[in-house]
């Protein structure tokens, strides 16, 4: 599947839709387009984190609302609610927090945590929609900038190691 969206030849649509992939969302699509691809900071970020928040936006205002209708269907009813139960189970941080659980929880970039989750659990613990999507905007900006900042710094630093080990074998001493 990533091989048929990195195919795709219009490298916006490229970084939108990577950012839009669940669990890897912007924290992959940064990175993957400033250091692999080498395209401009500028529409790595800006499309990661468009891509990002339309993702969120849909979750909340109709994946969520949609799980919960089909939870009782016969034949889904076991998937969909291992969903609904792992995403409460690790969302306390949205429930006790509501608005302000669901930005951090969104912003800051760890395993298991973003977009996707947090804004089934917003809807899962009834986050007002203004509120939602005032934590989704902020969180995924919060995210995509210490994304960035680590993608930057990463990429500088490897850079710098990888110069010095040439400049080794090349026997050129600074």
């Amino acid at each position: 599947m990533l091989d048929s969206i990195l195919n795709i030849t219009t490298l916006e649509l490229k970084v939108l839709i990577l950012s839009m992939l669940p669990i890897t969302e912007l924290r992959l699509s940064i990175p993957y387009f400033i250091i692999y691809e080498k395209i401009d900071l500028f529409t790595a970020i800006f499309f990661s984190i468009l891509g990002n928040i339309l993702i969120g936006i849909t979750v909340f205002n109709i994946l969520g609302p949609l799980i919960y209708k089909i939870k009782h269907m016969k034949y889904i009813s076991k998937p969909i609610n291992y969903i609904i139960n792992r995403t409460k189970s690790r969302s306390s941080l949205i429930n006790n927090f509501k608005a302000l659980g669901l930005l951090i929880f969104i912003g800051i970039p760890l395993p298991f945590t973003g977009v996707w989750t947090g804004s089934l659990a917003a809807y899962l613990f009834d986050v007002t929609r203004k509120r939602a999507l005032f934590a989704i905007v902020l969180g995924v900006l919060m995210s995509a900038t210490i994304v960035s900042l680590l993608s930057i710094l990463a990429n500088e630093f490897w850079f710098n190691i990888i110069n010095d080990q040439i400049n080794k074998k090349l026997g050129i001493v600074k």
